[in-house]
């Protein structure tokens, strides 16, 4: 059996405190230990159940957990996933006489409600997404919804603030979709409409300042080139520097001019969210003989019939709020378990489970988590990695921290901008101080930079930076966007000060009069030597000896003197070795070149 790491269901997102009963409370540090286990870089997807209580959602989950511990290893023989860890599911059971198994999202047979607030699994699963990238999987459980102790505003706050955080949203229904279902998620769809509209905006405006950006870098970039020309005029021995120079200078004016940037603020917007899949549970139309493609046939046909137009202007408009604001909606059919499954003294047995659940479950997971199946989650068309999901995630609790009511349009409009604006930053951020670690950092092949270079180097590496932090940045207040452009100015100079640290201190010329005493001590050692070895005799006398154990010592004290300083002068040694290659070999080209021009 393939070892894998257990986990335990985490408390997320908290309902009610001691003083407020609907106040919603995020575990940041739940939240961190989690996001802190998925590798640097890599995009996360989110797969999150949500539906009314005691409809079966924390035993999907369980199925779900153990699929996906399993599934990869059990490739080949089918559903033996489900009995991977033994004839019976133990782990999450909380029916009657069980409770000591393997942690999981608890279930049980019964009326009482398990899950409250939502719960995130601790152990991100790794699963091949679409066009093979590798992704990190966090799973949620929520709340269940419309039971008789939660007000429906807090519902609403549930199933809104879980459709924020997935990618991959499973609304789990009994039997069909209802009307009731679908007014459900219309509810949320408000947002969808105001995020589309304010995006348009945004791009408009990013538009714009990217244009002025360009602009503004064309002619630095110019102004760069004169000042080059005009430098390698005024001084001799240069030709090969002004020929350079004016070769770039004619490749950029016979450059063709870019095409205009395609105005996409005027198409057509993606919905805001990315894919719900109705689980119609406990469904009848299921015969055991129907093939795979037979059901798979009367599910996406069940979907076509409970979306499909309709004559009053009500149900038409829910319908259509859904379709855009989802980029993609889709339907599964599960038949009943068996009624032992359901029973309080259940316990567990995979054999109890009818067949034919069995099958559909499997075929459920092919779905959902197969090879391709899975996209990351993204905002703003943007995929997220898991630092930047966290801050999205802070955001929007931070938004529905008052439980008692749904949060208005604007105000989702701003916690997403919040988070979208701190992911800029640090991207711009990042970027800045990758493109200075290259050059003069703690990269391999960094060398030290002569003050010009590395003020040239450090400005295009710093607006690049704010270049990227504009392109991204569109969203929200112009007030809220300055701020945060400010603070990445600070971090920029902060990130350029210690740049600059490094770079002197790898300056091949820097402290040389440390050096200077200890060598001038060990030439005078080695030239008394020298001298003594000269002119003390070798008799045997007391003179002769007392000037053998003088050489010898001199000879001790330059040896080892020269020793340290070769140790201690080994990185100043590389630095200066790329520091003259670099400088010496365009001297000794532009010598040659002028030799030979001389000579015609």
């Amino acid at each position: 059996m393939a070892t894998f790491e257990r986990g335990r269901p985490l408390e997320l997102i908290r309902c009610g405190d001691e003083t407020d009963d609907y106040a919603f409370t995020l575990n940041e540090a739940h939240l961190d230990e989690v996001l802190s286990k998925i590798p640097a870089g890599r995009r996360v997807s989110v797969v999150s159940v949500v539906g009314a209580f005691r409809t079966g959602k924390s035993f999907l989950l369980t199925l779900i957990l153990r699929y996906l511990r399993h599934a990869s290893h059990e490739k080949k023989n089918g559903d033996a996933w489900l009995e991977a860890e033994g004839a019976t599911i133990a782990e999450g059971n909380a029916n009657e006489g069980r409770g000591d198994g393997p942690a999981s999202f608890e279930w049980r047979g019964g009326r009482v409600r398990m899950t409250t607030g939502i719960t995130l699994w601790s152990e991100p699963f790794e699963v091949e997404g679409v066009d093979g990238e590798r992704l990190s999987v966090l799973v949620l459980d929520t709340q269940g919804l419309f039971d008789n102790e939660t007000p429906m505003g807090l519902t609403s706050c549930i199933f809104g603030l879980s459709t924020l955080m997935s990618s991959f949203q499973i609304y789990n229904v009994s039997n069909r979709i209802q009307e009731d279902n679908l007014q459900q998620l219309a509810l949320f769809t408000e947002y969808g409409r105001m995020a589309l509209e304010a995006r348009a905006a945004a791009l408009r405006t990013a538009k714009l300042a990217k244009d002025d950006f360009e602009k503004a870098r064309a002619k630095e970039k110019a102004d760069e080139l004169a000042e080059r020309r005009a430098s390698a005029r005024k001084a001799d021995g240069s030709l090969k520097a002004l020929k350079e120079a004016e070769a770039e200078a004619a490749a950029d004016a016979a450059a063709p001019a870019a095409p205009a940037a395609k105005d996409d603020a005027f198409e057509e917007l993606p919905p805001p969210f990315q894919r719900l899949e109705f689980l119609v549970r406990d469904w009848t139309e299921f015969d055991d003989d129907m093939t795979d493609a037979d059901m798979d046939a009367q599910m996406a046909q069940y979907l076509e019939e409970v979306m499909s137009s309709r004559a009053a202007d009500d149900l038409q408009f829910t319908r259509e709020q859904i379709t855009q604001c989802f980029e993609t909606l889709g339907c599964r059919l599960l038949p009943h378990p068996g009624f032992a499954v359901t029973k309080k003294a259940y316990d567990g047995s995979i054999g109890a489970i009818e067949p034919l659940f069995k099958r559909c479950a499997h075929g459920l997971m092919e779905h959902v988590f197969g090879a391709g199946a899975l996209e990351p989650k993204r905002i703003g068309g943007e995929a997220l990695t898991a630092t930047e999901l966290g801050n999205y995630v802070r955001a929007y609790a931070g938004m529905f921290a008052d439980g008692a009511r749904f949060p208005q349009a604007q105000t989702m409009l701003e916690a997403t901008a919040e988070a979208n604006n701190r992911n800029a930053r640090a991207k711009a951020l990042e970027a800045y101080c990758a493109a200075l670690d290259e050059k003069c950092g703690a990269a391999k092949d960094a060398a030290y930079l002569e003050p010009k270079e590395f003020k040239a180097t450090e400005r295009a590496a710093r607006n690049d930076a704010i270049l990227a932090f504009d392109t991204m940045a569109t969203m929200g207040r112009k007030a809220a966007v300055d701020a945060t452009r400010d603070s990445l100015e600070d971090e920029l100079k902060k990130a350029r000060d210690r740049f600059k640290l490094m770079n002197d201190a790898r300056n091949p010329f820097k402290n040389a009069e440390f050096y200077v005493i200890p060598l001038m001590i060990a030439s005078a050692s080695f030239l008394i030597k020298r001298i003594t070895d000269a002119l003390c005799p070798e008799d045997g006398s007391l003179l002769a000896n007392t000037c053998n154990r003088a050489e010898d010592a001199l000879a001790t004290l330059y040896g080892g003197i020269v020793f340290l300083m070769l140790i201690a002068a080994y990185q100043r040694l590389s630095g200066l070795k790329k520091y003259m290659k670099t400088f010496i070999k365009p001297l000794v080209q532009s010598m040659l070149e002028e030799g030979g021009v001389k000579q015609d």
